[in-house]
């Protein structure tokens, strides 16, 4: 388990170090809209399916053996977690990368009514505020930010899809607070792939088998934009607060549109800009470290460990 460590026990250099980290984490994570738009001549599922392959293996031995424990009940994790990845790298070629990385970020207001329900987490009133902030940005995108494209919908719907199952995902590992967030990184992403691969299977009669350039392509993604931020992240975790590491996360979906302006020349039109500042200001009024906690959990045995955030898709 990846404990925090209490404010009064980390130096003015740890925090730096770890603030390092959570940046570096971010930007890495930035790069899937941009290798994504590269990888020509294969589809989002294909893509989704190699990247959880060689991120879950690459995670694999840096998990204890005896922290390598598995109960059926984390199927349904494993399954949201093959959803989340597949439908957000699915909208990154249906439509801009800009409007699936900010409908994915619509997942902390996903995630209020699902923790209500099934964690019996109350929201406060400044989670409200932040919802209310962001399903004008939200609707600004879904509404305005299509461009026009052929399969804008689609792309939108699949972006707002995946925010939904980000959700249900990030729920579903407060569940498993008491496992090590490394092994459930790990085999989320293994879990997620044999998903993925077993609907390829089921739509189209074969798993696509990449070329030597897409295969290296591949592994870089899975490794450097998935495995590797996700070791950093939970490194800086140790001694940033989280509320402040999830305000430093949001470079990732600022970067990400920024790279594939820059490399792919593929600029979004006005709506998403504002629709997607809406909502990350939203996000960030959830996170903005003033007053209380944000929820008011139901106490149960083991909420006492803090574990590792799921990283974006």
């Amino acid at each position: 388990m990846i404990r925090p460590v209490p404010p009064e026990s980390s130096t003015p250099a740890d925090r730096a170090s770890g603030r390092r980290c959570i940046v570096a984490a971010a930007v890495l994570w930035s790069l899937s809209g941009v290798i994504t738009k590269a990888l020509t001549g294969l589809d989002g599922g294909s893509i989704a399916f190699y990247r959880g392959l060689f991120a879950g293996l690459a995670l694999l031995p840096l998990v204890r053996p005896r922290n390598r424990t598995f109960r059926p009940s984390m199927l349904p994790l494993m399954i949201g977690f093959g959803a989340m990845t597949g439908l957000y790298i699915g909208a990154i070629k249906a439509t801009t990368a800009a409007n699936a990385i900010f409908l994915q970020y619509s997942a902390p207001f996903w995630a209020v009514p699902l923790s209500l329900l099934i964690l019996r987490e109350r929201p406060d009133r400044r989670s409200l505020w932040g919802i209310a902030v962001a399903v004008v940005g939200i609707a600004l995108i879904v509404i305005l930010g299509g461009g026009g494209g052929p399969n804008d919908p689609l792309g939108i719907a699949m972006g707002l899809g995946s925010g939904l199952m980000f959700a249900v995902v990030g729920v579903g590992l407060r569940s498993f607070r008491g496992l090590d967030p490394m092994w459930l990184s790990s085999v989320n992403n293994l879990g997620g792939a044999i998903v993925l691969g077993a609907w390829l299977l089921a739509s189209s009669g074969s798993i696509p088998i990449p070329t030597a350039p897409q295969a290296g392509i591949l592994f870089g993604f899975g490794v450097i934009q998935m495995a590797i931020p996700y070791v950093l992240f939970a490194r800086g975790l140790r001694h940033v607060p989280a509320p402040e590491a999830s305000l430093i996360a949001l470079i990732e979906p600022i970067l990400n549109p920024i790279w594939v302006i820059l490399f792919i020349r593929e600029f979004p039109d006005w709506p998403t800009w504002v629709g997607g500042s809406f909502l990350l200001a939203g996000v960030a009024l959830r996170y903005v470290p003033i007053g209380r906690r944000r929820l008011v959990p139901v106490p149960s045995p083991g909420a006492e460990e803090t574990g590792v955030p799921a990283p974006p898709a």
